[in-house]
């Protein structure tokens, strides 16, 4: 009788025994460290700077320049003095308040004495 042949791996066969297990030990290395569901997150900081205006000097010139002036800086206007009938466009401011320089908040109001 003849003794039965065992059978012997080829080079092709320990290539793809190798491979597998190679591939199967990737596979085992991610889910195990959670590779596959990371998550990107992205947070913003945001800083407001709040910056205090100057008010304009508007002393010298004529009321109408000093209201257009000092409305386009963002303040209101109230004047006082000037001749029999109050205050005229074409009068000249003498003073105002608070002086030019002054750091004040948007939409405060700033008093011009005409004379």
């Amino acid at each position: 009788m003849s003794s039965p042949q065992r059978w012997v791996p080829g080079w092709l066969t320990l290539g793809i025994v190798g491979a597998a297990g190679f591939l199967l030990g990737v596979v085992v290395l991610v889910i195990a460290r959670g590779v596959v569901h990371d998550e990107v997150r992205t947070v913003t900081h945001t800083r407001t700077v709040q910056v205090m205006p100057t008010v304009p000097d508007v002393v010298g010139i004529t009321l109408a320049e000093a209201e257009r002036t000092l409305r386009d800086a963002g303040y209101d206007v109230d004047a006082v003095g000037g001749g029999f009938f109050g205050p005229g466009n074409n009068d000249v401011v003498a003073e105002q308040d608070p002086t030019a320089g002054t750091e004040l908040a948007g939409g405060a109001t700033v008093t011009v004495r005409v004379e």
